[in-house]
């Protein structure tokens, strides 16, 4: 194979500065704007990413909190309820007492006043029974008189 020899000549300096003028107009134009632009989208990705992070520990810290009040608010209501349910026995535990006082009352007054009304009855039986007896009594005798 034949060897070949290359002689640089001044076209080769002229091509190379050709070459960094374009490769330095290329850098300042288009490969600096967009490594720019890449590295700013990097950034702001990498800031989003942190303000996600901030706000999902925020978001996770205010659940915790309204888990704690909901907690809070379910023993309060449980306590109420306990206390309501308390009351309300004591005070269906009071009428029914006070009724079942009432309706001894009202038994021990009617037969009371069945007493009495026997008690008249009799004193009125006693009196016609005697009433009886003497008529009994006069009618016997007049018959005997008559005999």
């Amino acid at each position: 194979m034949p060897e070949v020899h290359v002689i640089p000549d001044i076209t080769l300096i002229i091509q190379l500065g050709i070459f960094f003028v374009f490769m330095f107009i290329m850098k300042k134009i288009y490969f600096d704007p967009y490594l720019e632009a890449f590295d700013e989208r990097e950034r702001t990705v990498e800031q989003l990413l942190k303000e996600a992070e901030e706000n999902n520990k925020k978001a996770n810290e205010i659940l915790e909190e309204v888990e704690k009040i909901l907690t809070q608010t379910r023993e309060e209501s449980k306590k109420i309820m306990e206390q309501y349910h308390k009351e309300t026995s004591q005070m269906v535990s009071n009428i029914l007492r006070k009724a079942q006082e009432e309706a001894e009352k009202e038994i021990e007054d009617a037969k009371k006043e069945v007493a009495m009304t026997v008690e008249i009855e009799k004193k009125t039986m006693d009196k016609i029974i005697e009433k009886m007896a003497e008529e009994i009594a006069e009618k016997l005798l007049l018959k005997e008189k008559a005999a």
